[in-house]
């Protein structure tokens, strides 16, 4: 998929992209979970928060044993069809893709990405019922230091339940309306001290022709329900102290959406800006397309170009004007370019 830059401006003028900047990166497989006999987290059933790789997830338990909110992890790999609403709660635990996404995996033009079975991954739980009475709702996410942060991207995928709830009905959702017919995440990202928020829609299930998957032709594969991992840039978002998460469906009742609210989740990515004030400076223009890094540099700089794992692939001296530099050898994916006017988010 090939996008023009969004960019995110996160470092102060001259300074270390890497050294004053962490990259939060969430890989559940590192985090020494202890997983119950449903293979989902052992503390489900607890008014705890779930924290992980430097964020801290939402939970709780309102109601006692047998019932949650919010985030839990999962390595669950079932992805049969429980056939109704009775049978899918105590069946609700996995993932359509059997197992987080592979985080070094070859990032090309699919908009898919691979999974490892069994690899954990989170599975979110949104209440609506709860969310009417409180602020962020059931599911939102901090960092765990209690910096702002900078939202890159995070890895989607359908849970069973509400896959075969858009494909086949589970006894209470019915199959998506095969014109309009919708079922989708929204991520909510909240700057307090703005007082802003801003929000992208990501769509699970979709039964309306719009190119969905970015390869700039609109056909039968733009109608979908997604049965494996794919990307959400988030960058959008901007500089964030909290996200929320909402969801919504076509297929509603009385008491709203009666398609599954459960959404499985990986890889969120992101950048700590710490105690350092981002530096604007609008003479500078960089962008990627076709292959290419675009520059506009209004001054002699250095220019270097990280991957999401903080490694550098390109360091140049580059003079002031007009530059194009060939990067299409670069496995296509997320870079961050570090330059004097701070550093800019790219997307081959």
């Amino acid at each position: 998929m090939k996008k023009s830059v969004l960019l995110l401006l996160l470092l102060s003028l001259g300074m270390s992209a890497m050294a004053q900047h962490e990259i939060l990166i969430l890989d559940l497989s590192d985090n020494n979970i202890i997983f119950n006999e449903n293979n989902t987290w052992e503390g489900i059933y607890t008014n705890e928060n779930f924290t992980a790789d430097g964020y801290v997830f939402s939970h709780s338990a309102p109601y006692g044993a047998g019932y949650y909110e919010g985030f839990t992890a999962s390595c669950n790999t079932d992805t049969a069809n429980h056939y109704d609403a009775a049978g899918w709660t105590a069946n609700q635990w996995g993932c359509m893709a059997q197992g987080g996404v592979n985080l070094n995996h070859d990032e090309d033009e699919k908009w898919w990405i691979e999974a490892i079975k069994g690899k954990p991954f989170l599975l979110n739980y949104y209440s609506s019922y709860s969310s009417s009475s409180s602020e962020y709702g059931t599911s939102y996410i901090t960092s765990e230091s209690g910096n702002s942060f900078y939202p890159s991207h995070i890895y989607v995928c359908n849970s069973p339940w509400g896959y075969y709830g858009c494909t086949v009905g589970d006894g209470f959702a019915t199959p998506l309306a095969q014109e309009g017919g919708y079922y989708k995440v929204t991520f909510n990202g909240v700057n307090t001290q703005e007082g802003t928020t801003r929000s992208v829609d990501f769509y699970l299930a979709q039964r309306q022709y719009s190119d969905r998957n970015g390869d700039g032709i609109i056909n039968q594969d733009d109608n979908f329900t997604l049965d494996h991992w794919a990307i959400c840039d988030l960058s959008e978002l901007g500089k964030v102290d909290l996200i929320y998460i909402t969801m919504d469906s076509s297929d509603k009742g009385d008491y709203g959406m009666n398609t599954s609210t459960l959404v499985c989740l990986d890889g969120l990515n992101s950048i700590l800006p710490g105690a350092i004030d981002k530096t604007i400076n609008n003479n500078s223009r960089i962008y990627a397309a076709d292959g290419y890094l675009f520059l506009t540099l209004n001054c002699e700089q250095n220019i270097k170009i990280y991957n999401t794992a903080g490694v550098m692939v390109y360091n140049n001296q580059l003079y002031s004007g007009n530059q194009m530099l060939d990067i299409s050898h670069l496995p296509q994916g997320i870079y961050f370019v570090q330059h004097n006017s701070g550093c800019s988010k790219i997307i081959l």
